[in-house]
This record gives structure tokens, C-alpha cells and sequence, in this order.
């Protein structure tokens, strides 16, 4: 074996002191050392694969997948550079998407004209199969065509038969992609305090509406499974027949069937071929923040950091036996159909603020409504853990709502957690633990439910080896928390988690905090009332050296303009639930704002969703920390600090700070790459842009013709 390896510079690359029992996924441990046992697998097999038979001992088959990944980054960066000669890349695109993965090639040129010739064959080999699939799909879409004309014509039942337009119904399949139209023509909002109240009505009163016109169709088809199910089964849904199958071929049956559905009805099909997710979660490393795809920006389709739903599902990351959801608001069928395109099971329980669909919920699903002790507040966290079959778990903390809309055309943000494999059957509950504490406060988190049905999942995150995450859990929860709890909620957990762990120069005052959100509370009479006396100095806690004064506070939120630009206003939807009646009492937030740009991104008619804090140093080039999270700007998200901490909503994100992710670091680069260390995604452009002269943020009561 060889004790070392370089690249192009001469660069020689020391072996790895733990050799096979590297435990290490740190992509600069992996540019720094060399592995030849991993070097050698990558250089053998062009998929994410772990062949049966490993000349060396391997006790953690999850772990070593993970390696694999990481090292094929590594090796695809270095290539990227220039500095490495080992590696190609090879494309497998699939009907929508161009999905990406490596093969390491050899310096010696036999060697390599052989891998070349072995990739070259790989790609023919895919794109046959692709046109293969293409071709049977459309033979199953025609096939589909004729059945539909023939029942026509022999005047089947419609109330016998599932018609081909109430099943896309049920699917919340629609001509805008997948789900209903939220449209807020009509809707007002009388209440400040709480900034996600209107989102309910809207969406109830939308998903109505567009339930009735579908049931104006009039088209019939007869609904068969190949998977195994009688002609009786004709009156199921696809989903419930879709939930009954036993093997993945049956479920890939019913999953081709939909799409074929969506097709012949003429609907856009933009869905990213599934078992290929784990190759882009080991790319988004070190970070695994990820922003939704935009369907109308085809720009954002091949970028590395952009997401679809059922890629978070994908079945590379494992197969999925049982999820919870815990968000606001949920559409159930959406859901359900998002597992079905992942070819993933769909038992699940969600725990919701919310529901914008009436469909009847199988067996399979428990649905828990969270009641809130006061009016003002709401169950606004976006989290979900996924469960597999290894009895491994995963946890994302998202910013979208369950529900089409929020996943199609607006900017969401999305952090997703390494495979946390379970526990040895004699460690303790408190092991695993990640450096940051995340699993303590996420069981702490579920327990404030006090919900008996959670038990199982607080069990679950026990028994799992949280040791690998590398973001803290910040959570909001309502009540009136002191003694103990005074530091453990909102901006009081950010403040103590800042105080500890970030770092800024002497220069901190220079670094303004930038906040972002999709809404605005109640704020008070002036900018000392609540931003000054509590957010400002919970976000600069950080250990400086010197004297310490105030950043200067930014907030980024769409102004009307970029409001009548957006992909939203098309439609006539919106996500930013800010009311004249508030704002006409906090007129003075105006001097703070800025307005939503992200055209590096290619997200500048995405309206933001997403929440976000952080701050900026002077020359735009870094961050010292980066919260992702549900909470926006209101104090019923992040609490107000007197004799106790008072929250009124729930809300979930993670904290970024750079120690605990990059060694030796104290802030991320946010332009380009800086000492090996990669670049943080930001969504909006940096530096800010300030409203123009006459410009107006955004309220919703332009709706109704009062803007």
C-alpha cells in the first residue's frame, strides 16, 4: 500500500495517522491526508457503492458511505483546481435534472484509458436506460389515453370510478405544479401581534375554492395497480394503493403511473430522478444548508445547494420506515404525494398548527393539532425527523410550510443532519451526544409538547448517535420561562450560545447584525423599545477584545416593487403576512430596511420565506455565525425579557458557528473560498440594497386596494 499521495503541484498528502479506522467526514481532514483503502474503492466503482467484499475491516458500513462521498468532493474540488489529475466526472441526466457523480481515474495510462473506456460505457449504458424508461412511460401514458376514451365511450359510472382529475385532486396536482392555488384576493388580517395568523386563512379559504372547481370535471378513467391489487381496488386512491404496496417495484409502478397521469394532463413534470440525493448531501458538506428550487427559475435546477422535497426523502440516504412532521401548516394529500414521488412509505405522524386539506387520512398517519394557551402565538416550527430501516434517524429543520406554494416558487431554507446511527445496545441514553448539545436540547424541545404519542421519537433521539452534528437546536416555546429556563428559549438561547462560542474582532461594532424574515411583529413605538433594548444585544454577544458599542441593525424584507416583480404577485399568492394596521404604528422600521435582492442566487423573484440572522463584516467578505430558522421578527417568536422570558409561539432553527464546523475558525467566507475553507451560501446578495426614496415595504392590504 502506499504511504502517501500528491496532485499536480507536488503537493505530497501525509497518510492518515488512523489509517482504516479513520472516523473522521471533514472534507479539509480529506484534502489534507491521504486514505488509499477509500482512494481505492472511489477508483473502482463510479457509483455511491460499498462493494460486499472490503479487504480491510469495517465496522460502520454508514460511516465508511459517508467517507466515500466526502472523498469524492474532495476529489472533484481538487480536479476543479487543477491541483489533482485524479479525477472526471461523469453525467447521468434524468428527465428533468443533469445529476452529477465522479470516478477517480489512475496517473498510469493504461489504467486510465481503461476507467475512461469503463465511464464512457457507464454513460451509454444510463442514457439507454433512460430512453428506455422515456419510451415506457409514454407507451403507459397512451395506454392510459385509451382506457380513459374507451370508458367514455361506454358510459362507465363516474361515481363508480375515480376520475383521472379528482385522483390529481387528491394528489394536489395542479396545472402550477403539484397543489392548490393560495391566493389572498380577499383576505384581511386585524391581528399585530401575531404575524402568521393570515397564512391560515388564506390557504383555508383558497384550498376551498379550488377543491369545488375541481369537482366540475368531468372526465373518467379506471384507476388499476400493477402492484398487485384487484379491479376492486378501483376506488382507492393511488395513494392508499400506493401505501398498501410491499416492495419498491410496486411502489416505482405506482409512481410512474402518477407521473404519466400528470402528463397526459398536460401538467409540468419537473421531478429530480430519485437515488442520487446522498452524492449532492456529501457535496453540500460542511454546512448541508440547502434553498428550495424555484420551478420558474430554471437557473436554480443545477445548482448544488437547491433542493426539491422528495430529494430529502431520496432512497440514496436509506429507506425510510416512519417520519415526523411538526409544522404550521399542512396539506396532508401534498404530502403524502411527495413520499409517494420519493418512493418512500408514507406512515407517518404530524404534529400541526394548521390543516389546508380535507382529505381523509389513512390509517397509517396520526395527526396531532397543537393547541396554543394564547391567541396571540402560533405553532410555527417547520421540523422533520425521518426514521429508517437501519433504526437510524435524521432530523431537517426547514423554513417552508407542508403545503405546494411554499416548495415551488418562494426562497425556503433547509438544514439537514448526517445519518445519526443508533446506539450500542449498552450505551446510556446520554451518549452520542454532538458537540453542541443539539440532542439534549431536541428531546428537551419534544418533551415541552407533553404529548404521550411523541414518546417513541424522544426515544428514537435518545438511543441515536447525535456525535456528528455540527449546528446547535434553537427553539422557541410559549410561556412564561424563568429561573432555569430564562436562558434556554429564543434570544436568550441565542445570546448565551454567542457568548460562549462566537468570536469577532475588536472591530465589532463595524459588523452590523442583518436580520431577514417573511414578516414583522409588533415592534413598538420606536427602535429602543424592543430591537435595541433586547434582539440588538442578544446578536452581538459574541467574546470581542476592547471596548464594545451596538451594531449598526439591517433588516432585509420585500418592498412593494420587489413584491410586484415576484413570481408570487403573478399568481396572486404571498408569504409575507405584514399588515397596514401594524405598520402604520411602526412607521420608524422603514429607516432599517432593505430590500429583498438575490440575483446571485437567481432567486430575485422568489419572495423570502425564509428567516435568517447573522452579521456582516465590513468588507462583505465574511460572517462570524448564521442562524437559519423559523422565527421571525416579532416578539412572540423570539420572546420578551422582564422579571421572566415570555414566548408565545413555537418555532424551531439551527445556529451556525464556525468552530465547532471548520477547526481554528472564527468566521465563514461568504465570497470565495478562504484557506480551504468553503463558501457559507447566502441567499440574498450581498452588500445590501437600500429602499429607494418612496419605496414602501410590503403589507398585505394591497389586496384589497388600500396600498
Amino acid at each position: 500500500m502506499a504511504s502517501s499521495s500528491s496532485n499536480n503541484d507536488g503537493l505530497v498528502k501525509k497518510l492518515c495517522p488512523y489509517m482504516e479506522k479513520c472516523y473522521r467526514k471533514n472534507p479539509i481532514h480529506f484534502k489534507e491526508m491521504s486514505h488509499p483503502h477509500l482512494e481505492k474503492i472511489v477508483v473502482n466503482y463510479l457509483e455511491t457503492k460499498i462493494p460486499d467484499d472490503l479487504d480491510f475491516e469495517c465496522s460502520d458500513r454508514s460511516l465508511l458511505k459517508d467517507q466515500l462521498n466526502v472523498l469524492r468532493m474532495v476529489m472533484i474540488k481538487e480536479r476543479n483546481s487543477g491541483t489533482s489529475s485524479l479525477s472526471t466526472v461523469a453525467k447521468v441526466p434524468d428527465s428533468e435534472v443533469v445529476v452529477t457523480y465522479c470516478s477517480i481515474l489512475s496517473k498510469d495510462n493504461v489504467v486510465t484509458q481503461n476507467l475512461k473506456d469503463k465511464v464512457e460505457r457507464h454513460k451509454q449504458i444510463m442514457t439507454e436506460r433512460r430512453e428506455n424508461k422515456l419510451k415506457g412511460m409514454d407507451e403507459q401514458a397512451e395506454a392510459l389515453s385509451r382506457c380513459s376514451t374507451s370508458n367514455v365511450k361506454n358510459n362507465i359510472d363516474n361515481s363508480k370510478v375515480y376520475t383521472m382529475r379528482q385522483e390529481l385532486d387528491s394528489l394536489k396536482i395542479t396545472e402550477g405544479g403539484m397543489g392548490g392555488d393560495n391566493s389572498l384576493q380577499g383576505t384581511k388580517r386585524n391581528n399585530s401581534f401575531n404575524t402568521d395568523e393570515s397564512e391560515r386563512k388564506r390557504s383555508k379559504s383558497s384550498n376551498s375554492e379550488y377543491r369545488d372547481n375541481v369537482k366540475e370535471s368531468t372526465q373518467s378513467t379506471d384507476i388499476n395497480s400493477s402492484s398487485g391489487q384487484s379491479s376492486s381496488s378501483s376506488k382507492q386512491s393511488l395513494i392508499e394503493i400506493f401505501q398498501s404496496c410491499k416492495s419498491a417495484k410496486a411502489k416505482d409502478e405506482i409512481r410512474h403511473k402518477v407521473i404519466n397521469m400528470m402528463k397526459q394532463q398536460g401538467l409540468r413534470v419537473s421531478v429530480v430522478e430519485p437515488g442520487y440525493f446522498d452524492i449532492k448531501y456529501a457535496l453540500s458538506a460542511p454546512y448541508h444548508i440547502f434553498f428550495t428550487r424555484i420551478q420558474k427559475s430554471k437557473a436554480t435546477y443545477d445548482q448544488q445547494y437547491s433542493i426539491t422535497f422528495p430529494e430529502i426523502l431520496d432512497r440514496s440516504l436509506g429507506e425510510i420506515v416512519s417520519s415526523l412532521q411538526i409544522n404550521f401548516m399542512v396539506d396532508v394529500g401534498w404530502l403524502c404525494l411527495q413520499y409517494l414521488l420519493a418512493g418512500q412509505s408514507t406512515d407517518m405522524m404530524i404534529l400541526f398548527g394548521e390543516r389546508v386539506d380535507t382529505d381523509k387520512v389513512g390509517l397509517n398517519i396520526t395527526m396531532i393539532p397543537v393547541e396554543m394557551p394564547t391567541r396571540f402565538g402560533c405553532h410555527h416550527t417547520k421540523v422533520m425527523i425521518l426514521k429508517y430501516k437501519d433504526d437510524g434517524i435524521r432530523v431537517v429543520v426547514s423554513t417552508a410550510n407542508l403545503y405546494m406554494d411554499d416548495w415551488e416558487n418562494r426562497t425556503q431554507g433547509l438544514w439537514i443532519s448526517p445519518h445519526l446511527p443508533p446506539l450500542p445496545e449498552s450505551a446510556n441514553t446520554t451518549d452520542g451526544e454532538s458537540p453542541t448539545g443539539f440532542k439534549k436540547d431536541l428531546e428537551r424541545y419534544l418533551s415541552k409538547y407533553r404529548q404521550p404519542v411523541l414518546t417513541e421519537w424522544i426515544c428514537a433521539i435518545r438511543r441515536a448517535d447525535f456525535s456528528a452534528v455540527n449546528v446547535f437546536f434553537l427553539a422557541s416555546v410559549p410561556g412564561s420561562h424563568k429561573d432555569m429556563d430564562y436562558n434556554s428559549w429564543g434570544h436568550r438561547k441565542l445570546a448565551t450560545i454567542l457568548s460562549k462560542h462566537a468570536t469577532l474582532p475588536p472591530d465589532a461594532p463595524q459588523w452590523p447584525i442583518i436580520a431577514q424574515s417573511s414578516s414583522i411583529g409588533s415592534l413598538g413605538p420606536n427602535y429602543e423599545s424592543w430591537l435595541l433594548k433586547e434582539i440588538v444585544p442578544s446578536m452581538s454577544r459574541e467574546t470581542t477584545s476592547g471596548l464594545k458599542s451596538h451594531p449598526n441593525f439591517q433588516f432585509i424584507y420585500p418592498s412593494i416593487n420587489n413584491y410586484k416583480q415576484s413570481f408570487d404577485c403573478q399568481v396572486g399568492s404571498c408569504c409575507l403576512p405584514y399588515s397596514l394596521q401594524t405598520h402604520s404604528k411602526q412607521e420608524w422600521v422603514e429607516s432599517y430596511l432593505y430590500q429583498w435582492k438575490a440575483t446571485h442566487s437567481a432567486r430575485d423573484k422568489a419572495m423570502p420565506h425564509i428567516k435568517s440572522y447573522t452579521r456582516l463584516s465590513p468588507d462583505f467578505k465574511r460572517i462570524p455565525w448564521f442562524v437559519l430558522t423559523s422565527a421571525n421578527l416579532s416578539k412572540a417568536a423570539w420572546g420578551t425579557a422582564r422579571n421572566s422570558h415570555c414566548i408565545m409561539s413555537y418555532e424551531a432553527g439551527v445556529i451556525f458557528i464556525p468552530k465547532f464546523i471548520i477547526k481554528g475558525s472564527t468566521t465563514f467566507p461568504i465570497k470565495e473560498e478562504e484557506a480551504g475553507v468553503p463558501v457559507f451560501p447566502i441567499p440574498y446578495d450581498i452588500p445590501l440594497t437600500k429602499y429607494e426614496p418612496g419605496d414602501k415595504p410590503f403589507v398585505m392590504d394591497i389586496f384589497d386596494g388600500r396600498d
